[in-house]
């Protein structure tokens, strides 16, 4: 006889699912409410503390958090080792988990709970459950989702539960628990007095979540020197100045400043020292400047600090800041001053996330650079050397533009910019008429599909 574990806070189809489990000769152990429903359909269960021997203790809180739950959902059935452990200490198989969680997400929303109410609303044995479950998957059934129950049954009817299959439903469980955690994540963080002032719109509530796997340079490790907190839209727009200035990180990178508006670079500008990069980067383009996100790949010196108060900003970032441009830029009481740790490339890939209706895409941080020297030329004419430093910097800065992105690139500048566009062409044309008659000589990079060469030709 096998075992079914079933705690539900979602009752939808747990009756007829124990049904037919129980019809297909397995034991069920279960407890309160779903022990309850079961009983009151005539389906005979097991009360976890009949099955464990051990009480019901701390109002619920460990009904479930005993080793005779877990080391029977987690032993290695092909372990001799692990069968020895259970035959001496009575521990019997689970070879199904149905657990779903507490509501914590309807109590979040409900205005008329208070904190604790909330608080009680926190799951912990099932998660540990589920997840044990999912851990042990070859011999361990891990259900999460009501709408797999027919589909289980099928299979236990015909056989077995085949291996990929209990990989999906092994699967469905961590995407329950990391959105489940996350969400009580932002709950602590509102009310631990860590909540930004308003998210992208002010009827939005935001928090920022610190990512403890993170390394290298950390914006959420940023020493703020100078200005009010970093709003929801701040914290965006440095991302991805710092993104671009750290991929002008390397040991042999010249100095690097960018000015951001709208998680877009505006001016950018390698250099000989951070003040010639920075002055580049800001004669590019002096009227979009106004009011973005300065990045700079060295330490912000006297002469930078003294150009970047000459108009107004909301973000500065660097890997430091000389004594004498910190008191300067400390003189613009708003201009929020970032000071970054651990500047530098060359870092373990992270997790990019986008939250879409039903769901999150995750994938690797865009992070990764090509090794430009040995790169295929697919031209006739190989590029200079000039050109060839020209097209590095280029590939660079497209990669945090919105595609189709377009950058032109011109002795160590970007002279022109377009992107967010549908048609390639018509974002070459927006980043034409920024540069000009400069266009003439300078580079191209872009991250669009080129079938034709209409916007290479324009």
């Amino acid at each position: 006889m096998k075992t079914a574990l079933l705690s539900v806070s979602e009752k939808t189809g747990i009756v007829e699912f124990a049904r037919k489990l129980h019809d297909l000769d397995f034991r069920l152990i279960s407890t309160g409410g779903t022990a309850r429903i079961l009983r009151e359909n005539d389906i005979p269960v097991v009360e976890v503390a009949d099955f464990t021997g051990f009480p019901e203790g701390l109002e619920g809180r460990i009904k479930t958090l005993t080793p005779q739950i877990f080391g029977g959902i987690l032993n290695l059935r092909t372990d001799e080792n692990h069968q020895k452990f259970c035959a001496e200490n009575q521990i019997q198989n689970i070879d199904l988990v149905v657990v779903n969680l507490y509501p914590f997400k309807s109590a979040y929303r409900d205005p008329d709970k208070n904190f604790a109410e909330k608080v009680e609303q926190i799951d912990i044995g099932g998660p540990s459950m589920i997840r044990a479950s999912a851990k042990n998957y070859q011999f361990c059934v891990p259900v999460v989702d009501p709408a797999d129950y027919p589909k289980i049954i099928e299979f236990l009817e015909s056989g077995e539960i085949p291996l990929d299959f209990r990989k999906i439903l092994a699967t469905k469980v961590f995407e329950m628990t990391a959105n489940y955690d996350l969400l009580i994540a932002k709950f602590w963080r509102e009310n631990s007095g860590e909540q930004l002032r308003y998210g992208e719109n002010p009827h939005q509530s935001a928090v920022a979540l610190r990512d403890p796997f993170a390394d290298g340079a950390n914006l959420l490790d940023a020493e703020l020197l100078n200005g009010k907190p970093l709003s929801f839209n701040n914290l965006g727009d440095a991302s991805g100045a710092l993104e671009l200035a750290l991929a002008f990180a390397g040991a042999g990178d010249s100095a690097f400043a960018a000015i951001i508006k709208h998680a877009t670079p505006c001016g950018a500008a390698t250099g000989k020292t951070i003040a010639e990069a920075f002055k580049k980067a800001l004669d590019a383009d002096p009227i979009s400047a106004f009011g973005g996100v300065i990045a700079l790949n060295r330490d912000c010196d006297r002469e930078t600090a003294e150009k970047i108060t000459s108009f107004f900003n909301e973000i500065v970032l660097a890997p430091g800041f000389t004594p004498d441009a910190l008191r300067i830029l400390q003189k613009k009481k708003n201009l929020r001053v970032l000071e970054i740790p651990n500047f530098k490339s060359g870092q373990t890939p992270d997790l990019s996330l986008k939250k879409i209706r039903g769901g999150i895409l995750v994938q690797d941080a865009d992070i990764a650079l090509p090794d430009f020297k040995s790169c295929k030329v697919a031209t006739m004419r190989l590029p200079t050397p000039n050109e060839l430093r020209d097209l590095e910097t280029a590939w660079k800065i497209v990669k945090i533009v919105k595609s189709n992105a377009i950058a032109i690139v011109k002795n160590g500048v970007l002279i022109g910019k377009g992107g967010g566009q549908t048609s390639r062409v018509e974002a070459m044309e927006i980043a034409l008429r920024h540069a000009g008659e400069s266009a003439r000589g300078a580079v191209l990079a872009s991250d669009a599909f080129f079938p034709f060469p209409d916007a290479i030709e324009l």
